[in-house]
């Protein structure tokens, strides 16, 4: 009795836990002025966070001056109703001619939805 109940619980638990798996990963590039960025997105899962998706990436100024307070801004949009879920901005601070620099950040997501990254540049 208690090793069928143990069996359903653990199918019930994959079950709830693939709709966060099947979320598509993807990417992008995108850029302003002087500044471009590419990053890759991929849903995950944790106990403590539950199902987020994990953006990673990097951007470089590819201009011939420097530029002071790089912002990046990712919203998390749902792909069916295209309301944002969760945004998050990524400080990169300065960046001279030619510097690139790396960034990672967690999205806050749900399990079932499907989602999308949306990126811009802040400056």
């Amino acid at each position: 009795m208690i090793r069928t109940a143990g069996i359903i619980i653990i199918l019930i638990a994959a079950t709830f836990l693939a709709g966060c798996m099947s979320t598509p990963s993807g990417g992008g590039e995108f850029a302003e002025g002087s500044i471009a960025a590419h990053y890759e997105y991929r849903a995950d899962w944790s106990p403590g966070f539950g199902c987020y998706e994990k953006v990673s990436g990097y951007a470089f100024n590819a201009g011939n001056m420097t530029v002071d307070n790089v912002r990046l801004n990712f919203n998390l949009v749902n792909t069916e109703t295209g309301t944002i879920r969760d945004s998050r901005s990524v400080f990169l601070g300065t960046l001279a001619t030619g510097v690139s620099r790396t960034f990672e950040s967690d999205l806050d997501g749900e399990c079932l939805p499907e989602y999308r990254i949306e990126a811009s540049i802040l400056r």
